[in-house]
């Protein structure tokens, strides 16, 4: 059982996004704002072949993806 719950955390860490030196989630959402409208949710999440750092707003307007670095708009979705 403990060999068990060793192996599950080890798991868990392998999967954690390494984001070190990111703005808060308060700066990206401020950021995110003006495109987005009412923001309904936000994660910070990482690209996986060249480990950049970002976060993904979603709100009624669209979907921004901020850089996690200097909280300038990388992309942007609008609903349709």
């Amino acid at each position: 059982m403990k060999l068990l719950s060793i192996l599950l955390f080890a798991i868990t860490l392998s999967f954690a996004i390494e984001c070190g030196n990111v703005i808060s989630i308060e700066q990206a959402i401020n950021h995110a704002k003006q495109y987005v409208g009412t923001v309904q949710s936000s994660q910070l999440s990482q690209n996986k072949k060249t480990g950049e750092c970002y976060y993904r707003i979603r709100g009624t307007e669209g979907t921004a993806l901020i850089d996690a670095r200097d909280g300038k708009l990388l992309r942007f979705y609008r609903k349709r």
